[in-house]
């Protein structure tokens, strides 16, 4: 599996989220956004076996 480092820009009030969120799961903020970017990747590859709609769209 290759590994890509990620950059993003997140709303503060988000950001707050994720850190509250994390704190309560007593894990860091990277890894909690880790673990939500790995899941909607899932699902992605999920609804593309399925043929539905998606909202990641190759280029």
């Amino acid at each position: 599996m290759t590994r890509v480092q990620i950059c993003v820009d997140v709303p503060e009030d988000h950001y707050r989220a994720y850190a509250d969120e994390a704190e309560r799961q007593g894990v860091t903020i990277e890894s909690l956004v880790r673990q939500t970017l790995q899941c909607l990747l899932e699902e992605a590859e999920r609804e593309d076996r399925e043929g539905t709609d998606h909202l990641i769209i190759p280029s």
